[in-house]
């Protein structure tokens, strides 16, 4: 019996070497999965080690300076803030968010692409879906600036808010005083608000009669940890007055099948009372604009890219 034990180790050591990537991916716990239907969110902590985590913010630091060629790559600079006028290793000190990066950047693309992180959104969503959006929201020390309430899906005319999955990965530790995510939990049960924008892509916000902020918990992370939320979940980050960087990537997700609209479609979901349009994708009045003329910036189909799992570095 001894030696028929032993064999048996034996066979299970190999098959556990030969194993698929797929018996040891990560899993949520049925608890886990009510919490994302009920609160819109769920936390799934080291998602990323730490030389993957390095990875990511070596290559934020070389799209900056210039030493990794940027291609299509998108950076945006704090107000005040002009990059002709900084050193090429101080630009990376004034970004506030860098867009568009996954074909310059292997390391964002792993994290985009993190083989744990799919097997997890598989559990929430179903199977199937594409990237449409990647970004890295940095607040830079002492300087970076808040982004106000709101819901991700009025940035997107997709018709069905519930097929969209935000997941944003700290890339440090992110905490109350340097700007970490916070959020309103079950907000996203309550539908679509009308926001209020600044004719100013990024200055769109939950009306102020709709904003629960009482309401709210900071959600404190690690580097390597991720949050997934629903496209409907209200949230915000403070400004960083701390001396600590704060960077983190963010990506969003829609299951195949979700129909992109045309602005008539969003504004079915997002208006003012008055039937206006009340969403982030064109200015509101009282800036003129014609609804049937490209307008603000809109994410759309050409910008979806294919879900190829990788493993990340650790």
């Amino acid at each position: 019996m001894a030696v028929a034990a032993h064999a048996d180790a034996r066979h299970a050591a190999a098959m556990d070497q030969i194993a698929p990537a797929s018996a040891t991916l990560p899993r949520f716990t049925a608890t886990e999965i009510a919490q994302y239907r009920r609160d819109g969110y769920v936390v799934a902590r080291g998602i990323m080690g730490p030389r993957s985590v390095a990875a990511c913010n070596a290559a934020l630091s070389d799209l900056a300076t210039g030493h990794l060629p940027a291609r299509d790559t998108v950076l945006m600079y704090e107000s005040g803030h002009d990059p002709a006028t900084l050193p090429p290793e101080q630009r990376e000190f004034a970004i506030r968010k860098y867009m568009d990066f996954v074909p310059a950047a292997p390391a964002l693309e792993m994290a985009a692409m993190n083989r744990r992180l799919h097997a997890l959104l598989d559990q929430l969503l179903g199977d199937g879906r594409v990237l449409f959006q990647e970004m890295a929201l940095v607040k830079p020390p002492h300087i970076g600036s808040e982004k106000p309430w709101h819901q991700d899906a009025a940035y997107f005319r997709l018709t069905d808010p519930g097929l969209i999955v935000g997941v944003w990965i700290a890339l440090d530790a992110a905490l109350r005083e340097n700007g970490c995510m916070e959020l309103v939990p079950g907000s996203h049960l309550d539908g679509a608000m009308p926001h209020q924008h600044e004719n100013d892509f990024n200055r769109c916000r939950i009306i102020p009669q709709h904003v629960r902020a009482a309401e709210r918990i900071a959600i404190e992370m690690q580097p390597g940890d991720a949050l997934i939320f629903h496209s409907l979940l209200h949230h915000y980050t403070a400004p960083n007055a701390s001396p600590l960087r704060r960077r983190a990537v963010q990506f969003h997700y829609h299951q195949i099948g979700a129909v992109w609209g045309e602005l008539a479609a969003h504004q079915r979901l997002f208006h003012f009372p008055d039937g206006s349009y009340a969403g982030c994708t064109v200015p509101h009045a009282p800036e003129p604009h014609d609804p049937a003329k490209p307008s603000g910036y809109t994410y759309r189909a050409g910008l979806e890219r294919p879900i190829l799992p990788v493993d990340p570095l650790d």
